[in-house]
């Protein structure tokens, strides 16, 4: 066989499996979901294999909005199989590309907003005690059995307030993450338009152990409303801040 007629056949070849491919009903990435992102559910899936999406889709017990998904063609030339993704409800707004290769599942350019409302399940704190919104951009992350084991990027908490154990305005504040070289991620935390003062360093391990050590401050010693806040932490130290140290699994 001559080469031109070889490189003929090949994209023949080539051409015929993305066709196929193509043609996939949507119902054939669920097994994929299953696969690398354990916990995840899809219901209402329309569309096919590259270019779909779900009505809903639930992590765990929790629903997390519509989903709709287009496969990335760049992500062949890394050897994964990628995808641009958007999640979208009430409470949320996210885009992403998604893809798996080696060393577990990447997200990058991870964007958007996210009611804390959403959240309110994790939160360790009475149930509807804190009202905001969370705004990421990501650059990278990366998730392997479920589990965190890099981040790039910043999350900004805005127009946060809680309502115990006393209505308060807690403000805007913000965390920049970046990865551990043994992994998992290290994260400076401050507050950027707050009555409080806040300086904190938080780190996770990628077998989930966490410690955030830092102090908290009001910035106007006649505020009453946040002196009254942070008595709930104690007394404070000889500077008038009240430092804390927490750790543990996550």
């Amino acid at each position: 066989m001559t080469r031109p007629r070889l490189r003929a056949w090949l994209l023949g070849i080539v051409a015929f499996l993305v066709f196929l491919i193509a043609g996939l009903p949507a119902t054939y990435v669920t097994p994929w979901v299953s696969r690398h992102v354990p916990g995840l559910q899809l219901d209402g899936i329309s569309g096919s294999v590259l270019d779909g999406s779900a009505e809903s889709a639930r992590f765990g017990a929790t629903d997390v909005g519509a989903l709709e998904w287009r496969f990335d063609w760049l992500a062949l030339f890394t050897a994964s199989v990628g995808y641009r993704v958007h999640v979208h409800d009430a409470d949320r707004d996210l885009s992403a590309r998604l893809d798996t290769g080696i060393g577990g599942v990447h997200v990058r350019d991870l964007k958007g907003r996210v009611s804390v409302a959403s959240l309110d399940r994790w939160l360790p704190l009475p149930s509807h005690s804190l009202s905001g919104s969370l705004v990421l951009d990501l650059a990278q992350l990366r998730l392997k059995d479920g589990k965190l084991q890099s981040a790039t990027g910043q999350v900004e908490l805005d127009d946060a307030v809680l309502t115990w154990p006393s209505p308060s305005t807690l403000g805007s504040f913000r965390m920049d993450l970046e990865p551990l070289s043994g992994g998992g991620v290290s994260a400076d935390i401050h507050d950027t338009a707050s009555p409080l003062r806040l300086g904190a360093k938080l780190t996770l391990g990628a077998d989930g152990r966490y410690h955030l050590v830092g102090v908290l401050a009001p910035k106007d010693s006649a505020d009453t409303t946040t002196r009254k806040l942070l008595a709930n932490l104690g007394n404070p130290d000889s500077t008038g801040q009240y430092p804390f140290d927490f750790n543990g699994q996550w």
